[in-house]
Order: structure tokens, then sequence, then C-alpha cells
């Protein structure tokens, strides 16, 4: 078995630069990714603007169904979605933790 080791004060700080710990309300990173979708967003919009005809139509089309929930929303989720995880591990080592050190203190009872 292989030894594991965590440091809490540098997994708590990559939570909270990864995406925060809280699912719906990212932070850091995944807020980044998101801001940067919503610009992507608008420049793709921006570049066709002037366009005319059926390919604008399609265009627009495309990236308003399979581009901008990806770029928007789902890439952002995910990767808030990581820093969930890790702050969801990172609590179950602290409650391993205390639990061994109160059956130590209780003398294995």
């Amino acid at each position: 078995m292989a030894d594991c080791k965590i440091v809490n004060e540098r997994v708590k700080a990559a939570i909270k630069t990864i995406g925060g710990d809280t699912q719906g309300s990212p932070e850091g990173i995944a807020k980044s990714y998101k801001e940067a979708g919503d610009a992507f967003m608008e420049a793709l919009k921006a570049a066709i603007s002037s366009m005319e005809g059926e390919t604008k139509d399609a265009l627009e089309k495309f990236f308003t169904t399979d581009v901008q929930k990806f770029v928007t929303e789902d890439l952002p989720n995910a990767i808030n979605s990581m820093s969930v995880l890790l702050e969801a591990n990172r609590q179950n080592f602290e409650d391993v933790d205390m639990k061994i050190a109160d059956s130590i203190s209780s003398g294995g009872q």
C-alpha cells in the first residue's frame, strides 16, 4: 500500500485557486474560464454580425446550440467540480484524522 499524505493548507489553497469549494458559485480559474467563454461568444457574434444569408444563420445556430453551452457553462462547471471533489476528499482526510486522534485519546474505545 502506498503512503498517503496531504498538506491540508496547500489543498485548501488549490481548491480556492481552482474554483472554490461550493458548486454553483465558481471562483478562481473556473470563474476565469466562464468570463473567457462569455468573451469568446461575444467575439464570435461580432465577427459575423455584418454577414448576411444562410451561412450567417448556420453559424449563429452552431454558436448558440453547440459552442455557447460548452464554453460558458460546461467547461467552467467541470473545472469548478474538480475543486468541489478536492474539497470533499480533503474533508474526508480531516474527518478520518480526527477519528484516529479521538480513538487514540480514548484508549481505542
